[in-house]
């Protein structure tokens, strides 16, 4: 969790930059408001998104590697196991 919360902080904190970058580069009025829009709406997704990760990086953080690998296989076998049952039925009906 502490990787996934420092790269959600660095993330923030590069978009701040670079709003104070865009609003230096932009003159007043319309365009500026634009910009400043645009940013906040980038900087509340990123604030909302490391809000609504946090319980699946703190439940990836205590995932055990047997956990894992069911997760991984069953994801790998769901594909091949629905063909087999489309194949088996459509030569059942048959």
């Amino acid at each position: 969790m502490a990787i996934t919360t420092a790269a959600a902080e660095l993330e923030e904190e590069q978009l701040y930059e670079e709003l104070r970058r865009e609003l230096e580069d932009v003159e007043d009025g319309e365009q500026r408001q634009k910009v400043l829009n645009r940013m906040i709406r980038q900087l509340k997704f990123a604030k909302w998104r490391k809000e609504r990760m946090l319980k699946f990086d703190t439940y990836f953080q205590n995932v055990k590697p047997v956990t894992l690998w069911v997760i991984l296989a069953t994801g790998a076998l769901t594909p091949v196991l629905l063909f087999s049952m489309f194949i088996w039925v459509s030569l059942w009906l048959e």
